[in-house]
């Protein structure tokens, strides 16, 4: 028997099964009509914390940019997977597993580019076999490198704060650069499951939501890392008195798992009226709450990209990070408290009034104010 013709290049073969064209058209390769022949195939590696896989999903309509017909393989995190599993841009999301490995130890790529400097992700990128390596590896004695030039500054900015805090560009404009991408920004891509989206309709009509606008949310929290990157409970409290006073807004308070008992410790002060976002199952059912909202008043944080990804009005309150990272896609401002060590960078800080605590109420609710107007 003489085996058929079989695309091995076209984007829709599996391989293990049958290819969808086949299900929903019982078509065979052989004059195949939907036939999408790979011209380029890419690795895509970044595993770590969830806000930066999401906000590093921008470079992706960079990478349609530079290369058309590609195939986008992206390996992250099992924590984070769920950030990639539904985009659209990437043919085949892979959690860091052992099966992943397996699978990747066999095939070749065009280009791997890893955008991650944490140990699992350099050590991987050493395993792949590419044609071109971009972004960082890791020699024999552990030591982090760059692939090409154009990465040197991300790590050198890793290993020094003088050269982190002299940064001028934003996160996206150094993925860009690592890539060697042109200069044209892509929005962070933001999944909206369908079933996640009803759960968030359903929240609204509960808290009638809808009958009063704006709706504001107030992302609380900002992880267990830095000490003071949240901005102070006062702060939010005196802000959702003035937003119900004078803009008659619905106010949600949000926060991740993280930041629970904060989220806890807010509300318990609060005097104006708010709904409770609550601690919701997953990051996908976070996203279908916040998009209810109208704008957001978030640290830099998670949440921070999140905003940003669904195209919502963001207040950014930032203090020990840095603001000249943050790209705001002209959606919104930064905020920081007048102290001379902002960007700093330490986990814990002495000082008093430290710099979120220099962030004035009143700075923060004219800015809502504002955003709200326009």
């Amino acid at each position: 028997m003489t085996l058929r013709l079989v695309h091995g290049d076209c984007r829709h073969y599996v391989g293990d099964r049958p290819c969808l064209p086949h299900k929903e058209d019982g078509v065979v390769c052989e004059g195949c009509r939907r036939y999408d022949p790979i011209a380029t195939r890419i690795l895509i590696i970044k595993l770590g914390a969830a806000g930066d896989v999401l906000r590093t999903t921008s470079i992706l309509g960079s990478v349609q940019d530079m290369f058309p017909r590609v195939h986008i393989t992206w390996v992250c995190g099992r924590r984070s997977f769920s950030l990639i599993r539904h985009n659209p841009l990437i043919d085949r999301p892979l959690p860091l597993t052992e099966e992943t490995l397996i699978l990747l130890d066999c095939e070749k790529f065009d280009l791997c580019v890893n955008f991650d400097l944490a140990p699992e992700a350099t050590a991987l990128a050493m395993r792949i076999r590419a044609d071109q390596h971009k972004g960082f590896g890791r020699n024999e004695d552990g030591t982090v490198f760059a692939y090409n030039p154009e990465s040197e500054t991300w790590l050198e900015m890793s290993l020094w704060d003088d050269r982190k805090k002299a940064n001028p560009l934003t996160y996206q404009e150094h993925m860009r650069r690592i890539l060697g991408a042109p200069s044209a920004n892509h929005p962070i891509l933001v999944p909206i499951l369908p079933h996640m989206a009803e759960k968030a309709e359903a929240f609204a009509t509960k808290h009638r939501l809808r009958e009063r606008s704006p709706i504001i949310g107030l992302n609380v929290g900002a992880g267990d890392r830095w000490q003071h990157k949240k901005w102070t409970i006062d702060g939010f409290v005196e802000l959702s008195e003035r937003i119900h006073r004078e803009l008659n807004g619905n106010i949600v308070i949000l926060y991740g798992p993280a930041d629970y008992r904060r989220g806890q410790e807010v509300m318990a002060a609060m005097r104006a009226p708010y709904v409770d976002a609550g601690l919701r199952a997953s990051m996908l059912e976070f996203f279908a709450v916040l998009d209810l909202c109208d704008l957001i008043v978030t640290g830099d944080t998670f949440g921070l990209h999140a905003a940003l990804g669904l195209g919502k009005k963001v207040i950014c309150l930032v203090g020990p990070t840095s603001a000249q990272e943050l790209d705001m896609y002209g959606l919104g401002v930064i905020l920081q408290g007048e102290i001379d060590c902002l960007g700093c960078y330490l986990t814990r800080c002495d000082k008093e009034p430290y710099c979120m605590k220099l962030l004035r109420t009143d700075a923060v609710f004219q800015e809502v104010k504002q955003l709200v107007k326009r």
